[in-house]
């Protein structure tokens, strides 16, 4: 990548952090989860394959419409409730049988389960004191962030608080999120874009409420939901 480049400083940091990345990995593994059509319907069994903290693979006896879907997975005997977009869908024959397999990412997670999903990820114990350990990460401003030129840092933050995943925050301040680069791409156009994940946490009804956001940031500094 060119020296000239407005994001090079904050790309160098991020390669140069790899044990943060690791959250990301994918954990795969079959545990129990259940699909919830709405609110007052009976929750009906399926079977995750793969989860990561930004989504996951699942198999499922039903065909389920495309858009969002209420799941509960089971993870280390905890039921989890997500809410999960579905990105793709095939079907696949396993244990004997054809399911319908989706691939999903989280688009609502309590922030507490978002926690509990990297440590399993991770291969971690449990917290001792989840009420202490709660929210651990984002207690001070990622210093990547603060490496983004000042106009992606703003656009990155308008796109959150627009989409109620963010506070915006007091003047002078920076938010509270977390970042983890996802590598260089191309867009449609040809041109190099970064990939980059956003952790961002928000106060709902009392719950704190965890998103992860993809963004694609080009060259000249220009930002896109991916």
């Amino acid at each position: 990548m060119s020296s000239q480049s407005p994001l090079s400083a904050v790309i160098d940091w991020f390669l140069g952090r790899v044990g943060d990345r690791r959250q990301y990995k994918r954990r795969s593994g079959s545990f129990h989860l259940w699909w919830r059509a709405s609110a007052e319907a009976t929750p009906l069994p399926g079977i995750g394959m793969e989860v990561s903290p930004n989504g996951i693979m699942f198999v499922h006896p039903n065909q389920l419409p495309s858009g969002e879907h209420n799941l509960i997975l089971n993870i280390r005997e905890t039921k989890v409730p997500v809410r999960v977009k579905i990105l793709r869908s095939d079907q696949v024959f396993h244990q004997g049988k054809s399911w319908h397999r989706y691939m999903g990412e989280f688009t609502g997670i309590a922030a507490d389960d978002w926690d509990r999903i990297v440590r399993y990820v991770n291969d971690e114990p449990e917290a001792p004191d989840r009420r202490k350990m709660q929210n651990q990460e984002m207690t001070k401003p990622d210093d990547a962030y603060r490496l983004l030129p000042l106009s992606v840092q703003q656009r990155i933050v308008a796109m959150l608080v627009e989409k109620k995943r963010l506070e915006a925050p007091p003047a002078g301040q920076a938010p509270l999120m977390k970042l983890f680069y996802s590598g260089l791409t191309k867009d449609a156009e040809g041109k190099n874009v970064h990939r980059i994940n956003v952790h961002s946490r928000i106060k709902v009804k009392d719950e704190i409420v965890a998103y992860d956001t993809r963004f694609l940031i080009g060259e000249s500094g220009d930002v896109r939901l991916a």
